[in-house]
């Protein structure tokens, strides 16, 4: 037997090592989907994420945004990417970004899934967008000077809080 053959997937297929926001392609968006792996650590994320947006829609909150923070490489990227497919409902490959989800049991919590479930019939506007790109600032250590209302500017709105994740 060969190495090669323990693996599901063929392991000579071309794989995106560097997930970046603004990569559109269908067929890198089902790849990302299919093999999006959810840790421990992201369930809890997953949930508190989405218990988040429930309770942002069902009842009355100032909390307009997410801060996702991590280190080069941690996959706050590759989170936010697929938290947008989520929200946006994206569809691929005629499956829903939340079928990828349920057919390979990637969340494990029942309550979890059903509160993406909810929120994926909602109507959502993603806007995804690199800070650096829209920062006004100089440079790296001047990322606290961000305008946040940039990007949603056509929106006619701004971020007034986020919420920790």
């Amino acid at each position: 037997m060969k190495i090669e053959q323990i693996f599901v997937k063929p392991i000579d297929r071309n794989i995106q090592g560097v997930i970046k926001v603004g990569q559109s392609l269908d067929e890198n968006i089902r790849q990302e989907l299919e093999e999006y792996v959810v840790t421990n650590e992201l369930q809890g994320h997953f949930q508190t994420l989405f218990d988040a947006y429930l309770h942002s829609v069902n009842g009355s909150t100032d909390k307009m945004g997410v801060w996702i923070q991590g280190f080069f490489g941690s996959g706050k990227s590759h989170f936010l990417k697929i938290i947008s497919y989520l929200l946006d409902n994206k569809e691929i490959a005629n499956k829903r970004a939340i079928d990828y989800f349920k057919e390979d049991h990637k969340i494990i919590n029942p309550m979890t899934i059903a509160a993406m479930d909810k929120v994926t019939d909602i109507t959502t506007d993603v806007i995804l967008f690199n800070i650096d790109s829209k920062s006004d600032a100089g440079g790296k250590k001047d990322k606290n000077r961000f305008q946040y209302h940039s990007p949603f500017s056509k929106f006619g709105t701004s971020i007034s809080e986020a919420r920790s994740i």
